[in-house]
């Protein structure tokens, strides 16, 4: 009781201080405290959807690379129910289908959702696939770069394949599907693009070496593609967003544990915050 008495107590000095004109006046630190605690609570709003200015994604058409399962197909619900049209696309054309089925069933409209065949680590499948989506609902103001793989080996486990197959996929791709769709974002003077990466490609990881090698490429090229069009001045219309979640309960890593204060996430709770971050 005395510890939330001190608390109170506090609280009230605190507010009184705060409220005070004359320490406004006299205390420039109490601005910048000001300006830092509105540029958090203004950041945590953001986090979790909140703020009043929202993207509206009914006008978006949208490029989804890895939609035949896990967070792809989810991402694929939740754009279709807000309006998008979808050119969703996946390695295994079988799942994409499944995806485009679950989405109709939702009461999506068939005639928003484009179904490819898309194996990102092929250059020529990449250009095939643009145009293709291109051909269906014109240009594309939105991509997000969802596909990815990991082998779960360690470094003398490898195999050189395995480490060429988790470089093109988890992070070359970006670059060959960035290039095929930021000059009409550009054109258009509307874009966003969005890169799914990892917390792993912040830290190194034992068994993971090359797909944390892979995720931090992925967030370097975001960043240089951020910075490349602040400095061309086109930062105004066409947007980055990078997502670094943990890892997620999909499959891809099963047997994986947590060690506090992080936890494994759910597909829900991910795609959820990806919503959040894109509008």
């Amino acid at each position: 009781m005395s510890l939330l008495l001190k608390l109170k107590s506090m609280g009230l000095r605190m507010f009184k201080f705060i409220s005070n004109i004359e320490n406004w006046k006299s205390s420039p630190k109490l601005w910048i405290g000001a300006w830092i605690f509105l540029r958090l609570l203004f950041q945590f709003l953001r986090e979790y959807g909140l703020t009043l200015f929202k993207k509206d994604l009914s006008k978006e058409h949208i490029f989804l690379t890895g939609a035949g399962s896990g967070l792809g197909r989810l991402m694929a619900q939740r754009f279709g129910e807000m309006g998008a049209k979808l050119s969703i696309s996946d390695i295994n054309l079988q799942g994409v289908e499944e995806t485009k089925q679950i989405c109709i069933k939702m009461g999506i409209p068939a005639a928003n959702i484009h179904v490819m065949h898309l194996d990102v680590s092929k250059r020529a499948s990449i250009t095939e696939s643009a145009s293709s989506a291109k051909a269906a609902f014109g240009t594309v103001t939105m991509l997000v770069n969802n596909a990815g793989i990991v082998s779960g080996k360690s470094t003398l486990e490898l195999t050189d394949p395995m480490i060429e197959r988790t470089m093109h996929v988890n992070t070359i791709s970006h670059l060959h599907t960035i290039r095929e769709f930021l000059p009409d974002m550009i054109a258009a003077k509307k874009g966003h693009i969005v890169s799914i990466a990892s917390m792993a490609g912040l830290a190194g990881i034992p068994g993971l070496p090359d797909y944390c090698a892979s995720k931090w490429g992925a967030i370097a090229i975001d960043e240089s593609v951020r910075l490349e069009l602040k400095k061309a001045g086109h930062w105004g219309y066409v947007k980055t967003t990078c997502i670094c979640p943990y890892f997620i309960n999909t499959g891809m890593f099963d047997g994986a544990k947590s060690a506090f204060p992080m936890y494994i996430l759910s597909p829900e709770e991910v795609v959820n915050r990806i919503v959040n971050a894109i509008r």
